[in-house]
């Protein structure tokens, strides 16, 4: 078997095969005095390959050698060293959590970040000392980070601390950041703490609005329907999918019974007056709710025949749920006429 010391000679040779090759046998040998070697090569290797195997053994090989040596790569000034280093941590789960610690308490902001991007997506057990430090961190990006980690995790037990971060009025991204994993964590009673920090719809400026009406669609209430739709009229166009996503979530919880008066000529301006496909395509999706209505159904009908593709699919998938046999000759003449493969599958096809 090959020994450690000649492992160490090929890393240094002039052929990249043989590097290559070295870095795999050191990492199969799991001899922590190879991880130095493995390491201190990186700033001198120009091989993509190699140093792709050298992270690779790095991954391979047990202990608190290689997550000291991964911990080490954060402070790199190489970019894609620190990344690789990200997922080789991510590799050695709650191993890397003590090292991981330290370099939060240790190291500059960029670390700091580096350390929560290896647990994002994550819930390792003892990760709770790392979150803490960031929520508390000097730096507002080190803090969105948290914040947006623990809403992807679902981690309640810093609903708490996110709703102060929220109402403490900081960083508007900080804001934004917080009102989505609010969001995410999903329990109704944070939107008390939403209305305080916006009390006024209308007063949301454009730049955080998607954020509220994220959180709002996942709590909100039916009084918030009309409010939210009432948004339609007087902001820009680009703001309308995250309006129409979280009037959709409403309805989903509340079942309304109807689009109301001042809401239907609205949805229909939207579908007939040039908006983006995709805000087209929702408002039908919308008015889909209430397909049941004989009016609405005629106008879906229509829809049906439309010459943008996302309104005719959103026409059909509306009109497939409706209850009875009124729809199938509908259907039937759609069928026939159609050659979009996605709609013809939304049709039944």
């Amino acid at each position: 078997m090959i020994s450690l010391c000649e492992c160490l000679d090929k890393l240094r040779s002039p052929d990249e095969r043989e590097r290559m090759f070295a870095a795999e046998d050191i990492g199969y040998l799991n001899l922590p005095e190879g991880v130095p070697s493995l390491t201190s090569r990186l700033f001198e290797e120009s091989s993509v390959a190699v140093r792709d195997a050298i992270f690779q053994a790095l991954v391979r090989m047990d202990g608190a050698a290689p997550v000291e040596g991964a911990i080490g790569l954060l402070f790199s000034e190489d970019t894609q060293i620190r990344n690789q280093a990200v997922d080789v941590l991510r590799h050695k789960g709650q191993q890397a959590i003590p090292s991981l610690s330290r370099a939060m308490r240790e190291g500059g902001r960029d670390v700091r970040k580096l350390v929560l991007d290896v647990l994002s997506g994550t819930s390792l057990p003892g990760s709770g000392e790392i979150y803490s430090l960031a929520l508390s961190d000097e730096d507002p990006n080190v803090v969105i980070t948290a914040v947006e980690s623990l809403g992807g995790i679902r981690a309640l037990e810093y609903r708490d601390r996110i709703e102060a971060l929220l109402e403490s009025g900081g960083h508007p991204m900080l804001i934004a950041a917080c009102m989505e994993a609010l969001a995410g964590l999903g329990q109704a009673c944070s939107i008390e703490a939403i209305r305080r920090t916006f009390p006024r719809l209308e007063l949301v400026p454009d730049f955080l609005l998607a954020s509220y009406l994220k959180a709002i669609g996942s709590f909100g209430e039916e009084t918030d329907f009309h409010a939210i739709a009432g948004l339609l009229d007087v902001r820009t166009a680009h703001l309308r999918p995250a309006i129409f996503a979280a009037l959709q979530s409403i309805h989903a919880r509340w079942q309304l019974p109807g689009p109301g008066e001042e809401l239907l000529p609205t949805l229909r301006a939207v579908i007939e007056n040039g908006d983006p496909p995709l805000c087209r395509y929702q408002a039908v999706q919308l008015l889909g709710c209430w397909a049941v209505i004989p009016g609405i159904f005629d106008y879906l009908a229509q829809c049906l025949e439309s010459s943008e593709r996302l309104v005719r699919l959103a026409a059909a998938e509306s009109l497939i749920r409706v209850p009875g046999a009124g729809k199938e000759a509908l259907i039937a003449a759609r069928q026939l006429n159609e050659i979009d493969e996605e709609i013809l599958q939304a049709l039944g096809c």
